[in-house]
């Protein structure tokens, strides 16, 4: 172990790098259903772009006429006078945040068709994975599993990818990135956690770097016993929880000469990993387990899976529970009596992302490509599910403040999403579309209606 000194400053305190996530263990799974759940939700995330059975059809277009049609045709500016006249009229019948499944994606359609294929689409990484994905300063930080670290600066509708060197030491502050030079070498940083003024990396074959902010320095540590691909690290109160495979270790570093380590065997494998109330939720193929850290023991939990289990993730209030599998469902969990108390099919290939905001909205990523959000409030309402993505999707970055979603995807490339349709609504306008024609409204909406096109007014930005 080495004590060193490093160069930066010393009143930033909290260093992110690029992690890479333990995965779930290759085993064979025995599965048990059970049908008599507490409560259950079912609902689906239609894609509306394709074709799809009568009795939804019938409901779309009963519900959703311009939209639908929209959706179908195929010549602007008429594909776009029909979005608006369509959001228009279901902005009158609800609040103008609220996203409305036909709707938005009508909205979408129709501004990708105006501003051309390359709207939102934003390459950087090479045909490589997006490991992190964290918003910054005016814009957004990716790692990708090439190693590189890009900035994307965020220009109204553009992201443009600016790759930066020097990359392993980058501070995050509140709702600031700051990416600061280091004389650290460019180790591969496989995963890593941070406490106050401490963070510490994991570099491969058993080495760890934790480092000071405060001092600035940092100590090399070296356990042959961790020698793997990859591990998970958590703070704790006395340093650090770092799982691999089925074991837990504690790391106490306190200077270079006063390390100190503790290992338990766990009776099961570390798939997934969450922290909990009593310390830490872990998903297994046999199970899920919730693993007490002040006392040392586990219990297994008695929530019944619907399938193969692969992400999991918990709300802010430690209240609800959700579990993707690799089938595309997901159900919701009930913590206070461990019961299934919503099941929700749409996806149909593993859920790859999870991620719960503070407006009782559940996002789910799936590697069909989509991405879902459910509103828990009203499971009767259309799911909202985006599906312009070109390959798998890796990660979910949602900016509560902006109402933006940003996804990552394997091949490189992000995308994002205002949640805020007006915004979509202000980009047609920009764009000079026309009212309806006499002609068209009489095509589209009926002669029985007064003919009132909704007519675009070109307002500032919605800000958020």
């Amino acid at each position: 172990m080495q004590l060193l000194n490093i160069s930066y400053p010393s009143f930033l305190s909290i260093i992110f790098l690029s992690s890479v996530l333990i995965g779930f263990p290759n085993r064979s799974l025995s599965i048990s259903h059970n049908f008599r759940i507490y409560k259950e939700a079912t609902r689906e995330l239609i894609k509306i772009d394709t074709p799809v059975d009568n009795r939804i059809q019938g409901k779309i277009e009963k519900d959703f006429p311009l939209s639908w049609r929209s959706l179908y045709e195929k010549n602007n500016p008429l594909k776009s006078q029909l979005a608006l006249q369509a959001y228009a009229e279901a902005k009158r019948r609800s609040s103008s945040k609220q996203i409305i499944t036909p709707t938005y994606n009508a909205l979408y359609d129709a501004v990708k068709s105006t501003l051309g294929d390359e709207f939102n689409h934003f390459p950087g990484h090479e045909n490589i994975g997006i490991s992190y994905l964290k918003r910054g300063d005016n814009g957004y930080f990716s790692l990708g599993n090439d190693g590189k670290l890009i900035f994307w600066k965020e220009s109204k509708t553009l992201f443009r990818p600016q790759e930066i060197e020097n990359r392993f030491i980058f501070y995050w502050r509140g709702e600031k990135m700051k990416i600061i030079p280091s004389s650290i070498p460019n180790y591969q940083i496989i995963d890593l956690a941070t406490e106050g003024q401490k963070t510490i990396l994991y570099t491969g074959k058993g080495k760890f770097i934790q480092i000071d902010s405060e001092t600035d320095q940092y100590i090399e540590i070296i356990n042959s016993e961790l020698d793997f691909k990859r591990v998970k690290i958590f703070p704790s109160d006395d340093g650090w929880n770092i799982f691999s495979k089925n074991e837990w270790f504690q790391l106490s570093v306190n200077s270079p000469d006063n390390i100190v380590w503790n290992k338990q065997l766990l009776n099961f494998h570390v798939g997934e990993i969450i922290e909990s109330p009593a310390g830490f939720l872990i998903l297994d193929a046999e199970g899920l387990y919730e693993l007490n850290t002040d006392t040392g023991e586990s219990l297994k939990q008695s929530i019944v899976f619907r399938g193969m289990p692969n992400k999991i993730v918990m709300d802010n209030l430690f209240k609800t529970l959700a579990i993707g599998y690799i089938s595309g469902d997901i159900s919701l969990f009930d913590l206070s009596n461990q019961r299934e108390s919503a099941f929700l099919r749409g996806h149909n290939a593993r859920i790859s992302a999870l991620s719960f905001d503070n407006d009782h909205r559940l996002f789910s990523a799936s590697f069909d490509k989509t991405v879902g959000i459910w509103d828990l409030r009203d499971l009767d309402a259309f799911p909202i599910k985006f599906y312009d993505q070109a390959s798998f999707i890796t990660h979910l970055s949602l900016d509560e403040k902006t109402q933006r979603l940003v996804i990552g995807e394997i091949n490189g490339t992000i995308k994002y999403y205002d949640l805020n349709p007006e915004k979509l609504k202000h980009l047609l306008c920009q764009s000079s579309i026309e009212p309806l024609s006499r002609e068209a409204w009489s095509k589209y909406v009926g002669d029985e209606r007064p003919y009132l096109p909704y007519q675009c007014e070109i307002d500032a930005l919605p800000q958020d």
